[in-house]
């Protein structure tokens, strides 16, 4: 994957530091309850106890553990086949809190179960992205951002991607999504959205959005007509 240069521009107010505090907490809670959570399980834990632990259903832990999604061992046993880290799971736990629509398994999914194909992440619709394709997805966004100010919010760029004002903050926290902050939110000039709007990063998300497949549909290379012979 990809990794964008990430430049962070510091802005000093006087909330900043309480700002920072209160982050710091909340990280230490949720550290906490994760730690206490996952305590009573054995580690690894098998596909049973990674349920219970997360509160999911047969199907979902089917499709987290069959496409990768949480990582594990499958020791090819009729039962009990699967060996999930208790870290992988901790980690799985975080991210969902942060962004839930990662880990949506895909439309039809739980239909005909359990007679439904695997998973396979060729359903992302990912680009290859060449030169020409990145030209194209950015004159794509750089239509639909004409109206929208050289500076926008998480809440705006959510409108724009089809994702959750939530899961921008979080690329910005993370450093994906070049950001400053201001007034206690994320802000994106147009260029740091458009380059990463435009990297392997954005491109090789697993669930995309509606609006995701949209661009990709229309910016997809169209395959080739053979020419018929004579």
């Amino acid at each position: 994957m990809e990794n964008a240069t990430v430049l962070r521009v510091p802005i000093q107010n006087k909330g900043e530091p309480k700002k920072m505090k209160k982050s710091n907490l909340f990280q230490d809670t949720l550290e906490r309850e994760l730690q206490d959570l996952l305590a009573p399980y054995p580690d690894p834990m098998g596909r049973t106890d990674f349920r219970k632990a997360c509160r999911i259903g047969t199907r979902t832990s089917l499709y987290l553990l069959q496409s990768g999604l949480v990582p594990c061992e499958n020791t090819g046993k009729q039962t009990r086949c699967y060996k999930i880290a208790k870290a992988d799971v901790a980690a799985y736990l975080r991210r969902r809190l942060a962004e839930p629509a990662y880990y949506t398994p895909p439309s039809g999914w739980y239909k005909n179960y359990p007679n439904h194909k695997p998973p396979a992440f060729s359903l992302n619709g990912a680009l290859v992205l060449t030169d020409a394709v990145r030209q194209r997805i950015r004159r794509w966004y750089e239509r639909l951002l004409a109206r929208q100010p050289d500076v926008l919010d998480a809440h705006q760029i959510a409108r724009i991607t089809g994702y959750g004002a939530r899961t921008v903050s979080h690329w910005c926290n993370e450093g994906r999504l070049k950001a400053f902050s201001h007034q206690h939110t994320y802000k994106v000039p147009k260029e740091w959205l458009l380059e990463f709007l435009t990297s392997e990063d954005y491109n090789s998300i697993t669930r995309k959005s509606k609006e995701h497949y949209a661009m990709i549909a229309a910016v997809a290379p169209k395959p080739r007509r053979a020419r018929k012979t004579k």
